[in-house]
């Protein structure tokens, strides 16, 4: 997503101001914060620096890209009001809730939002640590996206008879005689073959090296 002209201009001129805005939305309640101090408004939206039950931001994480087979993750540093708010936001009911975390450039005078802000991460709650100091408290979210679903085995439909009737019922035997689901398939013909040789049949389909032989309208 490009960043909207009117942020990019406000950003181009001399002394801009730019906050983080941060939503966290709680089963029952949604968290509207902005780093620094004042409000910020954004449509119908108020963003404060302080919320009366959750309390404020201290930080966030390091805003990088993730690389290789890693899922991107960030860190929501706040500081709790008390006890409540941090069993609210470790809670199991408060895993998975959706959090955003926006750029956006202010107008001093209206503290109003020039523009859209720009996202810089959207994530889900997955859990937290509480750090307490002598004169402070630190609640440290970790934060992930929902690509990292994609590395759990267990998500999702598996190409299963067993699971297949639990979610359906035992009338639902799609996968009755499905036995390798396990098995790497390749389409339209049956992969490297160890044989010699190589052949094309014309007609019937059927391609590769070797004695195994698929035709691409069986697979």
């Amino acid at each position: 997503m490009s960043m909207s002209p009117a942020m990019l201009a406000a950003l181009q001129s001399r002394n801009p101001m730019l906050v983080h805005l941060l939503k966290i939305e709680l089963p029952g309640k949604t968290i509207r914060l902005v780093d620094g101090s004042g409000f910020v408004l954004w449509g119908a939206e108020s963003y404060t620096a302080e919320d009366a039950d959750f309390g404020k931001i201290a930080g966030f994480g390091e805003f990088t890209e993730a690389e290789g087979t890693e899922a991107p993750r960030q860190t929501v540093q706040l500081l709790p009001t008390g006890n409540a708010a941090i069993a609210a936001l470790t809670a199991p009911s408060a895993q998975g809730s959706p959090v955003t975390i926006y750029a956006a450039a202010i107008d001093r005078q209206t503290g109003q939002v020039i523009g859209e802000p720009d996202i810089r991460f959207v994530g889900e709650l997955d859990d937290g640590g509480f750090n307490p100091a002598q004169n402070s408290s630190l609640l440290e979210l970790e934060v992930a996206t929902i690509w990292e679903r994609l590395f759990d085995d267990n998500e999702g439909h598996r190409w299963n008879d067993a699971f297949w009737t639990y979610l359906y019922g035992s009338n639902a035997r799609a996968f009755q005689h499905v036995t390798n689901a396990g098995q790497k398939l390749f389409w339209g013909y049956n992969g490297p073959s160890s044989g010699s040789g190589g052949s094309y049949g014309g007609g019937n389909g059927s391609i590769g090296g070797g004695n195994d032989h698929a035709r691409y309208d069986q697979v």
